[in-house]
C-alpha cells in the first residue's frame, strides 16, 4: 500500500482563497493563498520526489492533523490543501475520488501534516 506524509504551514482559510474585482465582478486567487500555495507547493513536491515519487491511484485516504486553536472553523482548512495536493504530485487523482478523509486538531503541532493512503476501504 502507497503512502506518503508530509507536514505544511497552515493554508490560510477558505475565506480567504479567493478575492472579487468589484469593478469587473471577477472572482481571482488571492495574494496571501497565491504566495502559500506557490510555497508550500514545492515543497511538497520536492518531499515526494525524496520518498519516491509514490504514485496514487483512486480511490485515496487522508488524514489530516491541523494544529488549529478553536477560534478556525476546522473545515476552512482542508480545501486548500486537497488542492495543493492536485499541484504538487503529478497524477494525484481528483479530490472527488478521496473515499476517507479525516481531519483532526491537534493544539500542539505547527501548520498541517498530511497523510495520504492508496485504497480507503481496504
Amino acid at each position: 500500500m502507497n503512502s506518503f506524509a508530509f507536514s505544511i504551514s497552515m493554508p490560510p482559510s477558505v475565506n480567504a482563497m479567493f478575492a472579487t474585482d468589484f469593478r469587473t465582478k471577477r472572482r481571482f486567487m488571492s495574494k496571501e493563498y497565491s504566495a502559500w500555495r506557490n510555497g508550500e507547493s514545492r515543497a511538497v513536491h520536492e518531499a515526494w520526489v525524496k520518498a519516491g515519487k509514490p504514485k496514487f491511484e483512486r480511490p485515496v485516504a487522508l488524514t489530516i492533523h491541523l494544529g488549529l486553536n478553536y477560534k478556525s472553523d476546522i473545515d476552512n482548512r482542508v480545501k486548500p490543501i486537497l488542492d495543493l495536493l492536485d499541484k504538487s504530485i503529478p497524477n494525484f487523482p481528483n479530490d472527488r475520488y478521496i473515499d476517507r478523509l479525516t481531519v483532526e486538531r491537534h493544539r500542539d503541532i505547527y501548520g498541517a501534516r498530511v497523510l495520504i493512503m492508496q485504497g480507503a476501504g481496504e
